[in-house]
């Protein structure tokens, strides 16, 4: 298990990596127009998956603040940007460096809505994963409409085939 979550936590860097670099090449226009979808723009989408894995991060690491990003983050996509690679370079040495029985505990957590959960590890890191990669498919089809010229192959077996 331990082995194939260091493979999904390389992958959603690299992959968010690909998506937030084709982001930051857009205009502010771009990056903010409106279009139909989970949240009305490649910024707020990237934003709140930048939240999403925050607050998983958060309560991951037992003891920070849950807070949630999108109703305070203002900054530019550039910023965004870079907070929310380090934050997945943060998330992959995490996983890199916990033991294989650690991510077969049971981790208990509040909801943003203040309900109470408990959960294995290694299930919480695999619904971060695969939310970002959710996130990312959407962002792949903003780019499109939006005029991006430079659509990035963030699928899992390109990043798959690069590392060979």
């Amino acid at each position: 298990m331990k082995q194939l979550l260091q493979q999904y936590s390389e992958y959603n860097l690299w992959s968010n990596a690909k998506v937030a670099e084709a982001i930051k090449l857009l205009t502010h226009e771009q990056q903010h127009k409106e279009v139909v979808s989970s949240f009305s723009s490649l910024y707020k989408t990237a934003v709140h998956v930048y939240g999403a894995e925050t607050v998983w991060y958060n309560r991951i690491r037992k003891g920070a603040q849950i807070t949630k990003i999108e109703d305070n983050f203002s900054g530019s996509m550039h910023l965004l940007g870079d907070a929310w690679l380090a934050l997945d370079d943060r998330l992959s040495l995490f996983v890199a460096t916990v033991s294989e029985g650690f991510l077969y505990e049971k981790l208990d957590y509040q909801s943003l809505k203040g309900e109470s959960f408990s959960e294995e590890l290694y299930l919480i890191l695999l619904h971060v994963f695969n939310h970002s990669t959710y996130h990312r498919g959407q962002m792949v089809t903003m780019l499109r409409q939006t005029g991006a010229e430079k659509i990035p192959n963030s699928d899992f077996i390109a990043w798959a085939r690069m590392r060979n």
